[in-house]
């Protein structure tokens, strides 16, 4: 489901529900077609609500040989494909010192970033980004995912992103040989 809603400021807001786990897959697959190079995707929700399977789907969209997995005691996982993307897990950190340890800047230089539990690092991390907000449904698979845009590079990115999501939900259903030919 796809709901383009207003905000008070600058910066489009979208709002998409998952209610299930290769549906979270494939939201991250629709950012992960839409990241370039500088891009900062933060996302924030408990444990288990869906953050790193909705990286498995960006790492899958840059074509990434290495499945995605929880960073959680390595901080940093590193996806190399058509973009490289660098995966922080912040929840084992203890000060934004440490998180300045990190380099983000430097890895957004090389590729794009997406930080789970961005709110240990907030004054370090870029200030234009698109955060992401994992929260629980109405059922134990359902997720309520709220994007909003800090800026142009982030609005761009969410603009890019729903796009795609749009077109793949057009597809979902189909057989293999009409979604290809919808796609030409």
């Amino acid at each position: 489901m796809v709901e383009q809603k207003s905000t008070n400021g600058p910066n489009p807001a979208l709002l998409l529900i998952s209610d299930s786990e290769s549906e979270t897959v494939r939201i991250g697959n629709a950012i992960g077609h839409g990241l370039r190079t500088g891009d900062a995707v933060l996302l924030s929700g408990d444990l288990g609500a869906g953050k790193t399977r909705l990286v498995h789907g960006i790492a899958e969209a840059i074509e990434s040989p290495v499945p995605a997995r929880s960073p959680t005691f390595v901080i940093v996982n590193e996806y190399p494909g058509r973009l490289h993307i660098s995966h922080c897990d912040l929840y084992r950190i203890g000060s934004p010192a440490e998180v300045e340890e990190l380099a983000l800047d430097e890895r957004l230089r090389e590729g794009a970033l997406v930080v789970e539990w961005p709110e240990i690092g907030a004054q370090i991390l870029p200030e234009d980004v698109l955060f992401l907000k994992f929260t629980n449904g109405d059922h134990e698979e359902q997720r309520v995912i709220t994007f909003t845009a800090t800026g142009p590079k982030s609005a761009g990115l969410l603009s890019r992103s729903a796009a795609v999501f749009e077109a793949l939900d057009a597809t979902v259903g189909l057989e293999p040989s009409s979604r290809q030919d919808r796609l030409n």
